[in-house]
This record gives C-alpha cells, sequence and structure tokens, in this order.
C-alpha cells in the first residue's frame, strides 16, 4: 500500500480503510502471520522506513480485525508463531508478565502467543483508536485463549486475571464499557470457572448504574457532560444476569444463583433494573442442580413464572420444564416429597409433562429423554414415558420435521429426534440388564415404520447383554451388524431382540470402533477374557484401531480385575493359614498370597498405559498404581507415584501465583493424590508390607517440603506485590467504581493457598508453624503404617512410629471439645484459639478412626514379648488422648504381660484403666444405643482374668475377679435359690476362667460366712452348680460350660472337687460337702498374704455391702435375692470380723 501511494498511481495516500479492506480478506483467508506483517509495516514510522514514505494511521475497526484473526487462529489451534515484530512489542510467547507503560499494574502474560501479541497491539495503540467494539474483541481472544490452554497442555491461560487487567486498561484509557463488553468479561469468567469474578462484576455494575440514577436529579447541563465524560460501568439487563446465574450453576454453586435471581426482581420492583425473563428463570432452575433442596426450589420459581409474580415476564417455555425435568431424581424426590405431593418420582414427571400439554408447550426430544432419565431405577416407568412419547403428535411431528416450536433447533444427540428418546430408555434398561424391557422397546420402535437404531443404541444393547453375564450373545450381536441374519436370529431365540429390522441399511455393515471398544468394555467387566480377546482380533480384521478414549476404559477395567484377583487370593491365603494353625512362629499371622493372576492382569495394565497420550489422567494413573499394588508390583506403583508426584508439583508451579480455582487443590494431580496415598498404604497394611510402606511414606513426605516451599515462596511474593493483587478479581467493585463502595452482600472469596495445601496436608498452613504439625503423612496414613508393621512383626518401627502419630491422638483429647469449655468453671482464664473449638461428636468420629494404630501397636509387642514396650505404649497413649485404650489392646497387653508372670503389673494396669473417666464414644449421640451386656469394663476383666488364667496366676485372677464383681462390672455366683443346706452358684454366661475365680471366690466368700461354718470350722453345706443346658450353645442342647467346670473342679482344684449329675437336670452339678471341706482344709494351710488380701476384699463384699449396694442399683437377676437376704438376715460386720479371725 505504501509502495503504491509512494509511485504517485494514487491521487491520495492510502488510510485506514484500504488498511482495513486488505486485513479483512487476509482474515477470510485465515493468513494471521500476513495480516500482522502488513498491519507492523503499513503502521511502522521508525527510522528504517524510506523517507517520504506515507505512514497508515489505523483506526479502532483496524484493531476489531486483528484482534478477530488472532481469535479465529486461536480457536483453529493454528497459525505459526510470527519471529520478528511481535518480540518489539512484547508479544513473542513468554508467559511472564510484562510492565505497562502507561498503567499501574502488569500485563499478565500466558502460554498463548496470539493473547501476548493482541496485547502488544493494544499498548502499541493510542486511547483515541480504541473503542468498546475493539476491546469486545480483544476479550474474544482472551475467552478462546481460555478455552483452549485450559491446563490440559503444558500451560494454563488465566482467562480471568487477563480480563481483568484489559478492564482496567479501559479505565486507565477512559472508555467506559458498555453490555457487550462487559457480557464478554463475563463469558470469559465463566470459561475460567470464577463465579466469585463473575457475581463481583455483577454487582459492580448494579452499583454503579443505581449510583448513577440517584445522582441525576438535580445537575446542570454542564455537569452532565461532565459526567458523560466519567468512567462507569453499565447497569446490567437480562442477559449479563444470565451469565452469571448460569456460570453458578455450571460451578455447583445453586444458592449464589438463586440471590442473584431474587436481587434482579428486588432492583426490578424499585424501578433500576429489568424484570427476569424466561432466559434468566431458566438459568436459576438450572444453578438448583446439585442442592439437596434443589428440586423444591426450582418447582417454586415454575410455579411463580406459571401463576405467580414472574408470569408476566417470564412465561415458561420448553426449556424451563426440560430444566425441571433434568432435576428430578428419586434421591430428590424423597428430600422433597412433602413439598411436592406424591408417592414417586414418576407421579411428578408425568405432572409436569400434563402441564406442558395444557400449557400448549410442544414436549421436544430434550424432555422426553429428562423424564425417561429421572425414572432411571425402574424399566417399567420408561417403557410407559416412551408409550407416551410415541403416542405424542406434537412430539412426533417435530422428530420428524426437525422443527420445534422454540427459539433454536435442537443440536447435538437431541437432534435425532426419536432416536435420542429410545437410546435413553435404553440405557435405563441396561442399568438392570432387563433384556425384556430392551425387546419392548424395540418392539415399539418397529410399530413407528421407521429404523432408528444408532451406534449408541448398539452400546446400550451391548451393556445389557454384559449385565446379564452373556458374552456369547455380545459376540453374536456384532457378527449380526455386518448383516449375517443367523446372528439375528440367535438374538430373537435367546432375548426377543431383533436389531436389523430397526436399523438402517445405509448403516449396515456397522463397523465402528466405539462399538466394538464397548463390547471389549462388557466383556471384561465380567472377566470374560476369552471373548474380549476375539472381539479385538476381529477389530484388527477390520482395520480399527482402539482409540485413546476405548484404550482408557480398557485399562480402567484390567485395574479393577487385578484388585479383584488380589481379594480372591488374599482369601485362598487365609483359608491356607487357618488349616496351618498351631504353628509356634510368630510370623505365622503374616498373610501371604500367591499373585498369579493379579500379576498379570496389572501387568497388562501396565504395558497398555504406555499406549495413552501425554498428559495421562491422574485418575486412570491412579487406578494403575493401585492394581500394581494390589498385586504385589511395589516398584512399578512407586514410580507411578513419583510421576504423579512430579505432575503435581509442576501443575502447581505453572498456576498462575500459585491461585487455586474456586477454592479447591490446585489442580487434577493434587486433587486425587490423598486418595491415592491412603489406598496404596491400605494394600501395605493389609498383607503387612512394611518395606514399600515405608518407601511410600518417604515420597509422600518429599512432595509434602516442596509444597510447603512454594507455598513459602509463593506467600513471600504476594507479601511484596499487596493484598489487592492477591484477591484482584474478588476486590473488582471496590477499584474499579472510585468512590462508590462495595456492596455488602458480595460474597468475599480467598485465593490464598492455604486452603488447598491444607486440604492435601490436613494441617492449615500457616498456623501453629512453631511446631512441628505440618506432615505430608496424615494420622490416618501412620495408622496403616503402624498396621503394617505389625502385621509384619516389625516392633522396633511400631515404637519409632508411635510419636508421630501423637500430635493427631492429642487432638482428640476432651479438654479440647467445645462442651469442655462451655461446662468449665473458669472459662476466662482460658485462652481459646483463632479457630472454634470443635464438638466432643466430632473429636470422638477422629478417635474412633486413630484407635485401632494403639492395637496393631500392642499386637505386635504382645507377638514380639515385648511386655516393656507395650506398657509404655498403653501409658503414652492414655497421656496423649485422655481415655482408656481400645479393649484389644489393653487386653493384648495383659497376655504378654501374664505370660512372663507378671501378676501384679496385669492387676495395676487393669486397676489404672478402670481409674480413667469412660468418654461417650459413640458416633451419633441423637441414636439412643441398645443396651449390650458385654460392656467395656466387663470385656477388660474378662479378657484379664483370661489371660492370668492360662498362666496360672490364680490369685491374681481371684483379685481380679473380687474388683470386677466388687464395681458391678462381673456377675456374683452365689444365688438365693439355695436352702440352710445347700448353696446354689450359678455359672450362666461366664466362661471358663472366669467360672473357676467364681467358685474360688464364691467358696471362700461364703467361708467367711456364720452360717455355712460349724462351731469347730467344718463346712456344713453341699454345693449345686448351675452350669445350663446348653440352649444357647452353637450346637442346640450341646452345653460347653458344664464338661469345663467338671474338668476345671477336677483338675484345677486341689484336692479335686467330685461332682455329680443332679437327677432330672442336665444343667445342673453337685459338689459334695466332704469334697468341699477337703479342698477348704487346703486353703487354710496354705494362707498367706495373697489370700489375706483377698480376704480383705472379700470381708468388705460381706460386711457392708459396697458389692451388693452395686448389684441392688443394678438391673439383674440377682437383684431380689439380695434384697431378701438384707431384709432377712441384715449386717453383721462384728460377727463377720470375729468370724474372719476364728478363720
Amino acid at each position: 500500500v505504501r509502495d503504491v501511494a509512494n509511485s504517485g498511481i494514487l491521487t491520495s495516500p492510502p488510510t485506514a480503510r484500504e488498511l482495513n479492506a486488505l486485513l479483512g480478506g487476509l482474515r477470510e483467508r485465515g493468513k494471521v502471520g500476513t495480516a500482522l506483517a502488513l498491519y507492523e509495516r503499513a503502521t511502522s514510522s521508525s527510522a528504517e522506513s524510506k523517507e517520504g514514505a506515507t505512514v497508515v494511521e489505523g483506526d479502532a475497526y483496524t484493531a476489531s480485525i486483528l484482534f478477530g484473526t488472532l481469535g479465529d487462529s486461536v480457536a483453529r489451534r493454528e497459525g505459526a508463531r510470527r519471529d520478528g515484530g511481535s518480540e518489539r512489542r512484547g508479544g513473542g510467547g513468554s508467559d511472564e508478565s510484562v510492565a505497562n507503560e502507561g498503567g499501574a499494574r502488569e500485563r499478565p502474560g500466558s502460554p498463548c502467543w496470539q493473547w501476548n501479541e493482541a496485547a502488544a497491539i493494544l499498548d502499541a495503540t493510542g486511547p483515541r483508536h480504541m473503542n468498546n467494539h475493539a476491546y469486545a474483541a480483544l476479550l474474544k481472544v482472551n475467552e478462546r485463549a481460555t478455552e483452549t490452554y485450559d491446563d490440559s497442555g503444558r500451560a494454563r491461560h488465566d482467562g480471568a486475571r487477563c480480563a481483568v487487567w484489559v478492564l482496567e486498561r479501559m479505565k486507565a484509557d477512559r472508555i467506559s464499557p458498555d453490555v457487550v463488553t462487559c457480557s464478554a468479561l463475563l463469558s470469559t469468567f465463566d470459561k475460567a470457572r470464577n463465579w466469585r469474578a463473575s457475581v463481583t462484576l455483577l454487582d459492580a455494575m448494579r452499583a454503579s448504574s443505581g449510583v448513577q440514577k440517584d445522582a441525576a436529579d438535580g445537575r446542570t447541563d454542564v455537569e452532565d457532560a461532565d459526567v458523560g465524560r466519567r468512567w462507569s460501568l453499565p447497569a446490567p439487563n437480562a442477559y449479563t444476569y444470565s451469565l452469571a446465574m448460569s456460570t453458578c450453576a455450571r460451578l455447583r454453586r445453586g444458592e449464589e444463583a438463586l440471590s442473584l435471581l431474587d436481587r434482579m426482581a428486588e432492583d426490578a420492583d424499585a424501578g433500576r433494573g429489568v424484570r427476569p425473563n424466561a432466559w434468566a428463570c431458566n438459568a436459576a432452575i438450572a444453578a438448583c442442580a446439585g442442592s439437596s433442596d434443589g428440586l423444591a426450589t426450582a418447582s417454586k420459581i415454575l410455579e411463580k413464572m406459571e401463576d405467580g409474580p414472574l408470569a408476566r415476564d417470564a412465561t415458561p417455555d420448553v426449556v424451563s420444564y426440560n430444566a425441571l425435568l433434568a432435576l428430578i431424581d428419586e434421591d430428590a424426590f424423597a428430600g422433597a416429597k412433602e413439598e411436592l405431593g406424591g408417592d414417586r418420582a414418576m407421579d411428578l414427571v408425568v405432572n409436569v409433562l400434563d402441564s406442558m400439554k395444557a400449557r400448549g408447550i410442544a414436549r421436544d426430544a430434550v424432555t422426553y429423554r429428562n423424564a425417561i432419565t429421572a425414572c432411571k431405577a425402574n424399566c417399567a416407568d420408561a417403557l410407559v414415558l416412551l408409550r407416551r412419547a410415541l403416542s405424542d403428535p406434537d412430539f412426533i411431528r417435530t422428530a420428524e420435521s426437525g422443527k420445534v416450536d422454540s427459539p433454536s433447533l435442537l443440536k447435538g444427540r437431541a437432534a435425532s429426534g426419536l432416536a435420542f428418546v429410545a437410546n435413553a430408555a435404553l440405557s435405563v434398561a441396561a442399568a438392570s440388564g432387563d433384556t425384556c424391557g430392551v425387546s419392548t422397546i424395540l418392539s415399539l420402535l418397529s410399530e413407528t415404520g421407521s429404523r432408528h437404531l444408532n451406534s449408541e443404541s448398539i452400546k446400550h444393547i451391548i451393556r445389557t447383554l454384559g449385565n446379564v453375564h452373556d458374552c456369547e450373545a455380545i459376540l453374536a450381536l456384532l457378527i449380526c451388524l455386518r448383516g449375517q441374519e443367523f446372528a439375528n436370529d440367535v438374538l430373537k431365540e435367546r432375548y426377543s431382540i431383533d436389531v436389523l429390522s430397526n436399523i438402517s441399511e445405509n448403516f449396515i455393515p456397522m463397523i465402528e470402533e466405539d462399538v466394538y471398544s464397548a463390547a471389549i468394555t462388557s466383556c471384561l467387566r465380567h472377566d470374560e477374557l476369552v471373548a474380549a480377546d476375539q472381539i479385538l482380533l476381529s477389530m484388527k480384521k477390520n482395520g480399527l484401531v482402539l482409540d485413546q478414549r476405548s484404550l482408557k476404559s480398557i485399562i480402567a477395567e484390567y485395574c479393577r480385575m487385578a484388585m479383584s484377583e488380589s481379594k480372591e487370593e488374599f482369601k485362598i491365603a487365609r483359608l491356607a493359614m487357618k488349616r496351618g494353625e498351631g504353628d509356634d512362629d510368630s510370623r505365622s499371622s503374616i498373610v501371604e498370597p500367591i499373585y498369579i493372576t493379579s500379576r498379570a492382569r496389572a501387568k497388562a495394565a501396565l504395558t497398555m498405559l504406555k499406549g495413552v497420550n501425554k498428559p495421562c489422567p491422574p485418575g486412570l494413573l491412579s487406578s494403575v498404581a493401585k492394581a500394581c499394588c494390589a498385586a504385589g508390583l511395589w516398584q512399578d506403583a512407586r514410580s507411578i507415584l513419583r510421576r504423579m508426584h512430579r505432575s503435581a508439583v509442576n501443575e502447581l508451579r505453572r498456576s498462575s501465583n500459585g491461585k487455586l480455582q474456586d477454592g479447591r487443590v490446585g489442580g487434577k494431580y493434587l486433587g486425587e493424590l490423598p486418595r491415592l496415598h491412603r489406598s496404596l498404604l491400605k494394600f501395605c497394611a493389609k498383607g503387612g508390607n512394611i518395606t514399600p510402606a515405608l518407601n511410600f511414606a518417604d515420597d509422600i513426605q518429599f512432595l509434602a517440603s516442596q509444597i510447603r516451599q512454594h507455598a513459602k515462596s509463593f506467600r513471600g511474593s504476594m507479601a511484596k506485590v499487596g493484598t489487592d493483587q492477591e484477591q484482584e478479581t474478588v476486590t473488582l467493585s471496590s477499584r474499579l467504581l472510585m468512590d462508590i463502595p462495595t456492596p455488602d452482600n458480595i460474597p468475599e472469596a480467598d485465593f490464598s493457598n492455604a486452603g488447598a495445601i491444607s486440604t492435601l496436608l490436613e494441617r492449615p498452613v500457616g498456623q501453629r508453624t512453631g511446631s512441628n504439625r505440618c506432615h505430608g503423612l496424615t494420622g490416618q496414613d501412620w495408622k496403616l503404617i503402624l498396621i503394617a508393621a505389625s502385621r509384619g512383626g516389625h516392633w522396633k518401627i511400631c515404637v519409632g512410629t508411635l510419636p508421630f502419630i501423637r500430635p493427631y491422638v492429642k487432638e482428640t483429647h476432651p479438654k479440647y471439645a467445645r462442651d469442655s469449655l462451655l461446662a468449665s468453671s473458669t472459662c476466662s482464664d482460658v485462652s481459646v484459639s483463632s479457630y472454634s473449638r470443635p464438638s466432643m461428636e466430632r473429636l470422638n468420629r477422629k478417635y474412633q478412626r486413630i484407635a485401632r494404630a494403639l492395637t496393631a501397636a500392642v499386637l505386635c509387642f504382645e507377638a514380639r514379648s515385648q511386655y516393656a514396650w507395650a506398657l509404655r505404649a498403653i501409658d503414652d497413649w492414655i497421656e496423649w488422648s485422655g481415655r482408656r485404650p481400645q479393649k484389644e489392646a489393653v487386653a493384648s497387653a495383659c497376655r504378654v504381660l501374664a505370660k512372663r508372670y507378671r501378676g501384679q503389673e496385669v492387676v495395676n494396669l487393669v486397676t489404672k484403666i478402670m481409674a480413667i473417666t469412660s468418654v461417650d464414644v459413640s458416633v451419633h449421640e441423637n441414636i439412643p444405643e441398645e443396651p449390650s451386656e458385654y460392656t467395656y469394663e466387663k470385656a477388660i476383666y474378662t479378657e484379664s482374668i483370661n489371660a492370668l488364667h492360662k498362666s496360672g496366676l490364680y490369685e491374681e485372677k481371684d483379685q481380679l475377679y473380687a474388683e470386677g464383681v466388687a464395681g458391678g462390672h462381673l456377675p456374683w455366683a452365689v444365688t438365693n435359690k439355695g436352702t440352710e443346706k445347700q448353696l446354689v452358684l450359678d455359672l450362666h454366661g461366664m466362661s471358663a476362667p472366669v467360672a473357676h475365680s467364681a467358685v474360688r471366690v464364691s467358696l471362700q466368700k461364703e467361708l467367711l460366712g456364720s452360717k455355712q461354718v460349724s462351731s469347730n470350722n467344718t463346712w456344713t453345706k453341699e454345693v449345686m452348680v448351675i452350669t445350663g443346658r446348653g440352649r444357647r450353645s452353637g450346637e442346640r442342647f450341646r452345653p460347653v460350660l458344664r464338661p469345663e467346670v467338671q474338668r476345671m473342679l477336677t483338675e484345677e482344684f486341689y484336692p479335686p472337687l467330685g461332682t455329680s449329675s443332679v437327677p432330672g437336670n442336665m444343667g445342673a452339678l453337685f459338689v459334695g460337702r466332704e469334697d468341699i471341706e477337703a479342698w477348704l482344709r487346703h486353703q487354710r494351710q496354705r494362707k498367706g498374704e495373697r489370700l489375706m488380701f483377698v480376704a480383705d476384699m472379700l470381708r468388705d463384699i460381706s460386711s457392708g455391702n459396697r458389692l451388693e449396694k452395686a448389684l441392688m442399683s443394678s438391673g439383674n437377676r440377682l437383684e431380689r435375692a439380695l434384697r431378701s437376704k438384707l431384709a432377712s438376715e441384715g449386717a453383721d460386720p462384728i460377727g463377720n470380723e470375729g468370724q474372719t479371725e476364728d478363720t
């Protein structure tokens, strides 16, 4: 252009009009590089240009064309990066921020070179050459860059931040944005998944329009001219409200979307806004998805549109009813059943369809598809709705002609009409494996006279056949799709499914990759590897190659099979271990499965993983890692874990200044890793594999250190830049509206990195930094490591791991509960932290999840005979938690102490635990618990007595039994069924060791009484022992306690106590008076210090009746006997003491 102007051919020099014509032609041809070179050469005024050369000055339309050309190239993902020119303006491809010459804020960089080039053009263009049309085109480039560089590749374009920069640039140029520009901003925020920025901008527009209207009265013409040059935001319209509500709905922020609808109505009633139309109301209905009461709220909005205050401006259309139908399912209907009425979700669906028919609104394919999907749990309801659709003339007319009485035609799959609805019904049948339903659907379609089945229909039929485990029928279906009648006859004979009569001849043969992939996936889901292999060979013969989606599905199925086979191999190993019981080796409790099938499946998944294009989805990598752990491929699992760790760190570094979207963990990998860590450690704990568990722990801790280092650097950079830049989109209104304050109802957001990192580390970053409490491994992870070490017999690792779990145990101490703080009398002296205290119920839940760690450690100490460490672990746990340890841990400690013949330490341990105040650890406090006879106290006494009995420590065992009876935790054997010549002992429900102590202690207690022993110290009564007939034993009327008591009295009493059966009562035994007298005589000879201690305990039982009072307060069967005993005999401490001395 310039050369022609200099040659004198043109009568006048070229202007922006000619330049724009050339640029427009290049845009139509997609010549983005040529257009940028032409613009640079025509507008350049550098010294390199020829003397006297003409410089063309562009205008706003020139900038719009250039921005549109760059935006088109982003959408096509083409247009090579230009070399030269762009570097001079700072365009290039750098992702670093570039400082503005005229603005206070830096221009954000981007991996998208088109955006960098557009921003450089903006920097080189003066404000008088820009208008709203040009800025809207620039925002379109930003929107498309946001869609293209969405963090699925190597880098991410921060569209929200770039949009804010454009808006600030408009403010610096004093160009007030119009509604179109603000709509482009809102659309960019939607693509960037930033609902806070959308709501904030909309509130800023509302505030700006409100202030302008309030200040409009009383101004002169000169003041109006000044106001016209002042920068401001436009008033929102129905379209901007709809965009903001749609953004909130897409991001599951239903409450914010409904709040926007209320604000819109309030502004309209106040006369400073537009009334909600159908578009805005439809967006609000769609926003109800994901909310607990979303269905009820959407129904209320639709009622207002039908006959309420919104009926005048927002008449419901087909989109309104379709949005409501999309919210209906059985769970949502159950939550809103009282408000909506009806018995089932089907009733509500029918009511909606009837309402549409009454209002003359044509039902389209989306309507019936949503209606059928709402009844996905019931194939019969789906068939009823399908029949209604086929008998609906409005639907049939629109389905056949493709014309709908709505503003726009249906697009995508919905454009297929009847096939779209039929596929919805087939999906319902496939979910339940209802082959009769599939047959009925195909029969209904054949009655219409047209053939509607497509590839999606075939996939639903394949899934149905897979759910009935008939892979042979799947193979027949694939052969049928080639046009083979005999295969179609096989399907008709088995399930009355006629496929060929419902497929158009144009689609036969139907040899498509997605159909074969669905068949392979269905076969693998039911472990039919032979059928899956045949289908894969058929694909290769037909020249089909698995696409990435199908390959990922197949890998996921192989991972599922590997984990399923691993469970079966563990079951086989457990059965083999049970058959080999009796081995004295302490490591015999380790389950060591033989990995054969599971390992083959996991290796196949690993091999296929190499064919997945990078970047590989984190969910797929996680599944393969779990499958490798399940099959014992620990090194392969660790390699995948490290790969995911590297990707997570890179993902965190790529995010703009470490910001995380919507308060979530900053990326897909960081969101997947916590679950994967827990699963890998569970597999290690399951088999007692401590070495891979420690390797995983090292990797997790290293990742945590990298994240903390990144967080520190991020906080340092934020301190230099300032708080405004950290929350630039949130404080948008206060910075853009000058003197206009930020409305109070703007939802504040925290864009700091603390929330996401605390999700990963389960510790708040920045709180309690002085203590060593920010671990990458959580309390549950440390518990799993303890379990792995325990099952592997590594007691030293248990000793070293317990200190790491201490902070998590101390967090559950009852003194930290909110209830304890409120109940404290010195609340003013208690320093309350900045965060609210948890409730006791929450602390109980956390304690229950972590209490298994102590049990695992003590069991390992028991297996390795480390009684000292067992005692130390229980003592430390009591100090950390302020609670009683689990009864399994205490029982294990008692067993290891008894094996080392430390009976008195067992007694001391039980006494110490019983002295601790009991804390209710029920998870659901509002649900009353059923009374249990086997309480914690009874379990502790019973297990400790069993342990002492097994080691022959009878004196300590008797002491514990006496203490348990005195505390009301163990039953007293003596009943009031006896006579003056007979003593009755009831041993129902007792174990053999407890029964042993019950007989010993009962006889001694009765010996201390005055009425059982004559004046010459001889026993005067016979003893009857009630053992039961075995009604509640494993084999009915095969008593367990009776032979044990007979053996016990014969073998464990010296001299032996002979027994005889009671005539007519097989549940009782007689012990002769002479045998008891001989045993008592022997006991008097062996009386020592220990027996005197027991006698003192028993004297307390006999004299005042700490035992009798405890038993009277309980509701057991001895209450009436003790009441009658106290009333008839009374207490005689003096006589008893004298008798004791004589004895």
